[in-house]
């Protein structure tokens, strides 16, 4: 379905997918600030802005983050966890070289809703920048581990905020071109 109507912006949500193949090439500092200059920006429940973002470009520490997560999973009594992270190639952001850790402000009632309108806007942003990304919920069994506060401490989350999830950014060779089957009968119009 297109129209007349439809921009840059209409283009970039239709064509935004969540990548899995990273390059191991950096992001440019200046694009990365646009993208949490983008998140800031997003709406927020009577302008609260209950966010804190966290950019992780040390390796090591998104390999013991990945690490520490896989752990988590192969101990899971959930079958589907174990399979998951049992794959020899296991990797919960994708081998990406930089993951934003979002992190909401556990006193604000709509910290989640809030914190997600901002995650949308980094993955469009990043899109229109030429870049890929993949919305990460995995890092939550992190975060609800007993091991949360040693990572919350490494990572310099501020006290007050929990981590909700992460993006893993960066460029791809491989960005997908096709779209998944779109459900069209979601929709009531009361007029």
């Amino acid at each position: 379905m297109s129209s007349v109507f439809e921009n840059e912006v209409i283009k970039a949500i239709k064509e935004r997918r969540s990548v899995r193949s990273f390059l191991p090439t950096q992001v440019e500092e200046e694009k990365i600030k646009l993208l949490l200059e983008a998140a800031i920006f997003a709406p927020s429940a009577v302008n609260g802005q209950p966010w804190f973002f966290t950019v992780v470009q040390n390796l090591d520490i998104l390999s013991k983050i990945n690490q520490e997560i896989r752990n988590i999973m192969l101990q899971s009594s959930d079958e589907n966890l174990k399979k998951f992270a049992s794959k020899e190639d296991f990797n919960v952001f994708h081998n990406a070289p930089i993951a934003i850790i979002v992190s909401g402000k556990e006193n604000s009632q709509s910290a989640q809703v809030d914190c997600a309108a901002a995650t949308q806007n980094i993955l469009l942003a990043a899109k229109s920048l030429g870049l890929a990304t993949c919305w990460i919920g995995f890092v939550g069994i992190l975060f609800s581990s007993p091991k949360a506060q040693d990572y919350i401490k490494l990572l310099k989350i501020p006290e007050g905020y929990k981590p909700l999830w992460a993006i893993a950014l960066g460029y791809t060779e491989n960005y997908p071109q096709t779209v998944p089957e779109r459900n069209w009968n979601v929709v009531e119009w009361i007029k």
